[in-house]
């Protein structure tokens, strides 16, 4: 049966199909960074929280990072505007039906996220007066953050089934859908969720060697806690992938299991990177985090991949008419540029002023 499909918005693209891709799989890595520090970070505060009623590191560990997480929680926002822009731009008829659909868990997000950030700050800035209360306030809001990126992945599972729009429609009041709970979507979710607990732990590391001066051994513990992280995620991370890939389609695991010349190098490419910033962890975090990049980098090409293959029976996106506004194009590639540099100026010189030593508590 032929899926029941939404025409396009009868506007034209502003630039080609294949640049405006393009800028949805840049901009989306520039999101999964500090998303993934954000939910494996609120993970990991979670569980150092708990650990450290008895002990002293763990504490201490809790009191330093979560003074990093209210503009990680900014960062994740603001750079999610972007992508969630161009993916409306490209596949806004199946975008907005899936969204509609899902329409009340999709509108809880907003809410969602303002508890998620409020919980951030009330646990970043009241510690002490939390007091072992500050457990129950973090998980919470790491359970929160867990739930906004169920969320997600439900959407955009949901989108690349247009086959099921309608059955879903006629199966139960519109704005009511809660997600399929198939293994492929299962699988999706899982592979992120272990992703960030890694990146997180990586990022733990990383920022322990500005803390060497003031606190040496505790320094040295939280690097190779941070690496503890990192590899164990990064390794279960493999077992993941492997049920991601061995729940698509035939046709798509063919794709990436030599069929296709260009997406298996990219698949083989990205489990080679990984496995270097497992065996770079213990002796270079820089290399392990330049592997680590390119691996998430190499990941969201893949993503890209997979939703034009299931999105191939249904819908293409090069077949929108196109009006290119090279004006305007030109002057948000010039603001593209210009924020970046200042949002990296911004993190220079917050994260300089939050890893400054401080007084113990």
């Amino acid at each position: 049966m032929n899926p029941v499909i939404p025409a396009p918005v009868p506007v034209p693209l502003p630039a080609p199909a294949w640049l405006l891709q393009l800028l949805l799989v840049f901009t989306f890595i520039l999101h999964l960074l500090p998303m993934n520090l954000l939910m494996g970070g609120a993970g990991m505060i979670a569980v150092s929280s708990y650990m450290g009623r008895s002990n002293a590191h763990q504490r201490e560990l809790v009191r330093r990072a979560s003074r990093l997480m209210p503009p990680v929680v900014a960062f994740s926002i603001t750079l999610g505007v972007a992508p969630l822009l161009f993916l409306q731009l490209l596949y806004g008829q199946l975008f907005y039906t899936s969204s509609v659909l899902m329409a009340w868990a999709w509108l809880a997000v907003i809410l969602l996220l303002m508890f998620g950030y409020y919980g951030i700050y009330w646990f970043s800035l009241q510690q002490e007066e939390l007091g072992t209360r500050g457990f129950w306030v973090i998980l919470v809001t790491a359970i929160i953050f867990l739930h906004i990126m169920m969320i997600f992945v439900q959407n955009m599972s949901l989108l690349e089934r247009p086959q099921d729009f309608y059955s879903e429609f006629t199966a139960r009041a519109v704005g009511t859908y809660l997600g399929s709970w198939d293994g492929l979507t299962v699988a999706r979710f899982f592979h992120m969720l272990v992703a960030s607990l890694a990146v997180a732990g990586l990022g733990v590391a990383l920022v322990a060697g500005a803390w060497k001066s003031e606190a040496p051994e505790f320094a040295d513990w939280a690097r190779r806690y941070g690496v503890k992280w990192f590899l164990a995620g990064t390794g279960v991370q493999v077992f993941a992938g492997i049920w991601f890939l061995m729940e698509q389609r035939a046709a798509i695991r063919a794709r990436f299991l030599g069929g296709d010349s260009l997406a298996t190098a990219l698949l083989a490419l990205a489990i080679g990177l990984a496995v270097l910033a497992m065996l770079a962890a213990s002796r270079s975090l820089a290399a392990s985090c330049f592997a680590i990049v390119g691996t998430i980098s190499l990941m969201a090409v893949i993503r890209h991949l997979v939703r034009l293959e299931r999105l191939k029976p249904y819908f293409d996106a090069h077949t929108l008419p196109v009006e290119g506004q090279w004006v305007v194009f030109a002057l948000f590639a010039i603001l593209l540029v210009a924020g970046l540099a200042t949002v990296g100026w911004m993190l220079y010189k917050f994260f300089r002023a939050a890893l400054a030593p401080t007084a113990s508590t």
